[in-house]
């Protein structure tokens, strides 16, 4: 059985998504970052890095144990574990879906990083830092809009890894960014279209109780 430590912020919803729509049976449980769980000899044991999620899989590859961390590698993971029916077909199609889910990673989740430690955790205001951000995650949006104008999802027809990892960032990151997503018409849609996918929803409501506010992510 899957062991999956999380938090319930858009990192712990990528996971928590994959896991859904893969249908692996697994337990969860949740990381108490303000009392420091993360950075316990235990939880660095499956993470070095100190941050959640993590999963520990007993039945990994050849049988043997394996902690993964880091939401994309741990969705790669679940979606190979599963058979694959998440993950594109062909060398073409899987190059493009992994620089999709690297730029998520990367240049979608830095300026989201960034702008909510400039807003809500910065020892005094640095304008000019939220101004940049800020506008980073605008033009991150922008750019996801602009692709899902002639397709349903991320990589095109069928949902997918990709999906996984970005459909939180649209229903969860950019909801703390004034508008929310007004003006991103198509990530509207997209969003309305997800919330209603079976695996999405029960993705999205693991480990929410509704005194959380999971926006902070």
């Amino acid at each position: 059985m899957i062991e999956l430590h999380s938090v319930p912020t858009a990192n712990g919803q990528k996971v928590h998504i994959a896991l859904e729509e893969t249908g692996l049976p697994y337990t969860a449980s949740f990381v108490d970052l303000v009392a420091g769980e993360h950075k316990t000899e235990a939880f660095r044991a499956l993470n070095p890095f100190a941050k959640a999620p993590a999963l520990l899989d007993p039945d990994g590859p050849d049988g043997r144990p394996i902690a993964l961390a880091e939401s994309m590698a741990i969705v790669f993971y679940l979606a190979e574990k599963a058979g694959g029916g998440l993950l594109a077909t062909d060398r073409r199609a899987r190059a493009e879906e992994l620089m999709w889910a690297t730029a998520i990673s990367s240049s979608v989740a830095m300026p989201f990083a960034m702008q909510f430690f400039a807003t809500n955790l910065a020892p005094e205001p640095t304008p000019w830092l939220e101004t940049m951000m800020t506008q980073g995650c605008r033009d991150a949006l922008a750019m996801f809009d602009q692709r899902l104008a002639d397709r349903p999802f991320v990589m095109g027809e069928r949902f997918g890894v990709v999906d996984c990892l970005f459909y939180p960032v649209v229903a969860t990151s950019a909801k703390r960014l004034a508008g929310g997503l007004s003006g991103y018409a198509n990530l509207q849609r997209y969003e309305a279209e997800l919330a209603t996918r079976p695996g999405v929803a029960r993705g999205m409501a693991v480990g929410v109780p509704p005194s959380i506010n999971i926006e902070a992510s």
